[in-house]
């Protein structure tokens, strides 16, 4: 191999890894992983892996020098894709806040999580073998200094909500100055207090 086949090698290579790199920060982005997603890393590995090794092949029949290099990418992208998807969990950490309040005699906890997105309405029933019954699971939007609630009824059968139809099924609730406004059962704002 001549020097400038050598450099040419070495650029290549150099351009493939500047290649990888962008495109497993932007396929890392795109799963948002979270800590829940314990196999979430496994399977794109193994495509990694696959895509460089199927390149290598082809390449062995075409051009055999350049095949080594998607040999090595092949151990290298899997590490790379392990570094970001790290990286992720490091800069987007697992937080939630809860708030609680009764209504009708009845205790209820609201459960916000970040990363991953999502929110739940759930029962604490002090004298049942299911403590906790998750009424409603959704999503939530920032609007300015309240949170916009959207959720909807998860169908079991141990509770049923007041005028059971398809409307009240799903169900925007707002929380604005430590105060629950749209609770299916209360016409009012129900105060909130923030658990530690």
């Amino acid at each position: 191999m001549t020097k400038s086949e050598k450099k040419l090698f070495i650029g290549i290579g150099v351009l493939i890894l500047l290649i990888d790199i962008f495109l497993l920060k932007i396929w890392v982005a795109d799963i948002e992983p979270n800590i829940f997603m314990s196999n979430g890393i496994t399977f794109p590995r193994f495509i990694t892996i696959g895509i460089n090794l199927l390149i290598a092949i082809i390449l062995y029949f075409i051009k055999k020098g350049y095949s080594a290099l998607f040999l090595i990418n092949g151990i290298i992208c899997p590490l790379l894709f392990t570094f970001f998807w790290n990286s992720w969990l490091e800069n987007h950490p697992f937080d939630y806040s809860e708030f609680s309040f009764t209504n009708d005699n009845r205790s209820f906890i609201i459960h916000i999580e970040k990363n991953p997105d999502g929110v739940s309405l759930r029962e604490i029933k002090k004298h049942s073998k299911d403590s906790i019954l998750t009424l409603y699971y959704g999503e939530y939007e920032k609007l300015g200094d309240s949170l916009k609630l959207s959720l909807r009824f998860l169908n079991n059968y141990d509770y049923k909500i007041e005028k059971d139809s398809l409307i009240m099924r799903d169900r925007v609730m707002y929380i604005f100055e430590n105060k629950l406004i749209g609770f299916p059962e209360s016409s009012i704002e129900i105060k909130l207090t923030e658990k530690e």
